[in-house]
């Protein structure tokens, strides 16, 4: 059985100011395909929940790449994923709190 997935509203956020960027910057087919990608993303973390990377700073939290820039932060508990934050690696690090 997949585990069942929680989507927190920073996460929301994050992905609703890149999606909003990229339909701005490039095209609405771009935006879109950034999304249908997100959502393979996630369907990978719910199949393989722990093949993600332990955090340095909370051990219960794991992450996955998702573009060159991006990763995807999420903890694996009782069966249940919480896809937390979609972090920028460009920005300073010492803003990523996991």
């Amino acid at each position: 059985m997949a585990p069942k997935i929680i989507v927190a509203k920073r996460f929301r956020n994050n992905t609703y100011r890149v999606y909003q960027y990229i339909l701005k910057e490039f095209s609405a087919p771009t935006a879109y395909n950034f999304i249908r990608r997100l959502e393979r993303r996630i369907e990978f973390i719910a199949n393989h929940p722990t093949t993600g990377k332990l955090s340095f700073k909370k051990k219960d939290v794991r992450s996955i790449l998702f573009s060159p820039h991006n990763r995807i932060y999420y903890p694996y508990r009782n069966d249940t994923i919480e896809i937390l934050c979609l972090f920028d690696m460009r920005k300073n690090p010492d803003k990523n709190q996991y």
